[in-house]
């Protein structure tokens, strides 16, 4: 093996050569920079990354390591990096396995696209979707390799290393970049430290980077290390498996690349059992095998990796080492339920206000709502009045869980208190509830009870808002929240019952009811609404805790009030970039309420194509989407959102692979390059499949791809449709402009109405 292995480092590399080595020593290129320099972005004389003064001030030496990726840093007396304004820099004339960037972004974020040039003319571009240099939650984010820099205003900066795509079949000639915005306009700016240059590797891997997770192996307590491999290669790799070795460790599950194509990269996840009981930076070895033991990539040493699953400790830094459960992230589709004495009136006018605010809408003076209000219940009728008009006859928790399972959907997060201040739980705080009062019923407990006894693969969320609008003790100037509250018609204090005043909310109440929904409820998902002031750090250590404790891995969104979350949470908004770390997105199928709204006709609804196009676009960009439905007064869902969920629900099953069993397409999300035909992509996990989604029908009886695609020169493209249609393949053909053009005739076409998924097989 020995001679073997001296012998592959020594052929003369020639692709043909290449093919008969398992893999040799990495080699690099440091690409110069130097002819393209026009900012200074770290300490020194005339540092202003940004337009405003503020630079990095950590020391960005000769060079640095990300990962494994070494980069070599400008020596310039005056500038260290490029601000992108579209220069062309030139790379070896010859084939590369890898090209990676040092990169950093001024007054983000930004997406924009870098473009690499063959010597015969075609090219390969990767679309960046890249945060700002001082992004709050630089730790989570996880799809990127970054390192960490303070900055001249004390805050904590970020770099971040960007591997392209490339084709390490073809000889690169150039790299375009892209243009961005010049510094002192004080929009987004790309800016470039470094390149770095990989060489062709003989049907071999490169490994990038390993990362420590706060996530374990399903429900056994082997915590994930997250490896990101790339094929530097001109072949497509198959069946390779990846161990990690190390002081007190060991691998109990590898991870496996099933299909990886030339020049893409992928992240895998390896289960480790440690002795470690507390997490901390640990030197760990990284090897990828093929199915013949035979080694298929240098094996990498890699520094501060964090190993160890440790209790959490009730403050933000221990808090903030949480990781999104994997479940979570594959998920994608959940649905909300607003439901509450709101219901009860119900009304807002349509597209412009929250029905579920209805008690705060007819505090605004002269508001369309206060206008109701006072035609319809009087100046005189308050809103706790509505606490005995609430007729919940139709709950049936069975019924919604059906629905909820029919839809596709793998999670639900129920509304157990709104700004009302009405807890639909059984609270020991005071008597505002739901169980106190009328209709005396635990709607949390009935809802979460059946959902554990007859639908156990569906996981559990717990909406709870943290202020409420008029408490007689809740008072934030921030959100300029103050009770007690008062009738807008005769300025008289207005009853707030089951809720006497307390000397401090945040302990009194709103911490000690959390506690109970954690204890008593056992939800997988806390959903926090507004923040304003709190103390959540007192329950997240106990939630997180608990959790681990029962073996469910638990996930909290980013409205607790503090700094600690797992997601961000973006409301009635789509976005045309990929966020920073995982998000989701939500909404409901009224146009703009979540609360039940009786004014909204049943042709205002979303329609069915409309919520799964914003479903496919927000899993394309790495999220979930949560889609709310709010049930009638009754307990009856009205029917046309019986209905929508149903349809997607159809649509869900046949094309559950692509939305449940992928990841979204590291290189672009989208391809908007063919006029009138939006397209979407996700990779199955394997990498064995490539799903396209056409938002519109093919035109022409054709669909043209033109971003850069893991294509195999065998692979096998068809619609997914209805399975009694069985499988119809077609033709395709990959053009010298590299634009891939897939033949679909009219009788296939015919076969979906909603929208077209295609799926890409490689041998």
């Amino acid at each position: 093996m020995l001679r073997y292995f001296v012998w592959c480092l020594i052929v003369q590399f020639t692709v043909s050569a290449l093919t008969q080595c398992p893999f040799r020593t990495t080699d690099h290129t440091f690409i110069s920079l130097n002819k393209h320099l026009n900012n200074r972005g770290a300490s020194g004389t005339g540092s202003n990354l940004d337009g405003t003064g503020v630079y990095f001030t950590c020391p960005l030496k000769s060079s640095v390591t990300v990962g494994t990726v070494k980069y070599e840093l400008p020596q310039h007396e005056t500038q260290d990096n490029t601000v992108c304004l579209g220069q062309v820099i030139p790379l070896p004339n010859r084939h590369l396995g890898a090209l990676s960037l040092l990169v950093s972004v001024n007054h983000g974020p930004i997406t924009t696209n870098m473009v690499i040039i063959y010597n015969d003319g075609s090219q390969t571009s990767t679309s960046l979707s890249l945060p700002d240099w001082q992004v709050r939650h630089a730790s989570q984010i996880t799809r990127l390799d970054t390192l960490p820099c303070r900055i001249s205003n004390g805050f904590e900066g970020t770099l971040m290393s960007i591997p392209l795509v490339i084709d390490p079949t073809k000889v690169a000639s150039h790299l375009i970049l892209p243009y961005t915005n010049p510094i002192g306009s004080f929009r987004p700016a790309l800016h470039l430290f470094a390149i770095t240059a990989t060489h062709v590797t003989p049907s071999g891997v490169n490994i990038i980077s390993a990362k420590g997770t706060r996530r374990w192996w399903e429900n056994k307590p082997y915590q994930i290390v997250a490896v990101k491999v790339q094929n530097t290669s001109p072949y497509w790799v198959r069946d390779l498996s990846i161990f990690i070795e190390g002081s007190l460790l060991k691998t109990k599950y590898h991870g496996v690349v099933r299909r990886l194509a030339p020049g893409h990269i992928m992240t895998v996840d390896v289960a480790i059992l440690t002795l470690r009981k507390k997490m901390e930076p640990t030197q760990i070895l990284v090897e990828v095998i093929n199915t013949n033991g035979k080694p298929m990539a240098v094996p990498a040493t890699i520094d501060h990796v964090e190993i160890g699953l440790e209790d959490y400790a009730p403050t933000p830094e221990s808090l903030g080492k949480h990781t999104v459960p994997a479940w979570f992230q594959s998920a994608r589709f959940g649905i909300f339920i607003h439901w509450g004495v709101y219901s009860v009136p119900a009304w807002a006018p349509v597209g412009q206000d929250y029905a579920e605010w209805y008690w705060w809408n007819y505090n605004r003076r002269f508001s369309p709502t206060y206008n109701y209000h006072r035609s319809v219940y009087g100046a005189e009728f308050e809103y706790d009045q509505f606490i005995e008009m609430w007729k919940p006859d139709h709950f049936d928790p069975h019924a919604w869980l059906d629905l909820i399972d029919a839809s596709g959907a793998k999670y639900f997060v129920f509304t157990s208190k709104h700004h009302d201040g009405i807890a639909l739980f059984d609270t020991k705080v005071n008597n505002r509830s739901s169980v106190q009062m009328n209709p005396h019923k635990d709607f949390v407990k009935e809802l979460l009870d059946t959902a554990k006894s007859s639908f156990p693969h569906l996981k559990r969320g717990i909406y709870f808002s943290l202020p409420e609008w008029y408490h007689p003790s809740y008072h934030d100037s921030s959100i300029n929240w103050n009770g007690p509250p008062i009738n807008p018609y005769n300025e008289k204090i207005a009853p707030y019952a089951g809720a006497p005043a307390v000397s401090d909310f945040v302990n009194q109440v709103q911490v000690p009811q959390i506690h109970e929904i954690i204890d008593n409820y056992d939800p997988d998902i806390m959903w926090c609404d507004i923040g304003g002031i709190n103390n959540s750090t007192a329950w997240q250590a106990d939630f997180l805790n608990k959790g681990r404790k029962q073996g469910r891995e638990v996930v909290m969104n980013d409205r607790c009030g503090n700094s600690v979350s797992d997601f961000a949470t973006i409301e009635y908004r789509a976005i045309d970039y990929v966020p920073e770390r995982f998000w989701e997105s939500t909404r409901g199928v009224d146009p703009h309420s979540f609360g039940f709204n009786r004014e909204t006709k049943p042709h205002q609804y979303t329609t069915t194509v409309s919520l799964l196009q914003e479903l496919v676009s927000t899993i394309s960009k790495g999220g979930n989407f949560l889609l709310n439905i709010g049930p009638e007064a009754s307990g009856l869902i009205p029917p046309t959102m019986v209905n929508t969920l149903l349809e997607m629900g159809r649509w869900i099953d046949k094309t559950s692979d692509a939305i449940f069993n992928s990841v979204p397409y590291w290189v672009t999300p989208t391809d908007f390059n063919e006029p009138g035909q939006p397209l979407y992509f996700m990779h199955s996990k394997d990498h064995k499949t490539f799903y396209v989604f056409s938002f519109n029908r093919p035109s022409a009886q054709r669909l043209v791809i033109k971003s850069s695609l893991p294509l195999h020169e065998d692979a096998k493209i068809s619609l997914i449709t209805k399975e009694r249609y069985g499988e119809q393949l077609l033709n395709w053909k990959v053009f010298s402009n590299g634009r891939l053009i897939v033949d679909v005739p009219d009788n296939v076409l015919d076969l979906e109405k909603l929208m077209w998924v295609f799926k890409i097989v490689s041998p």
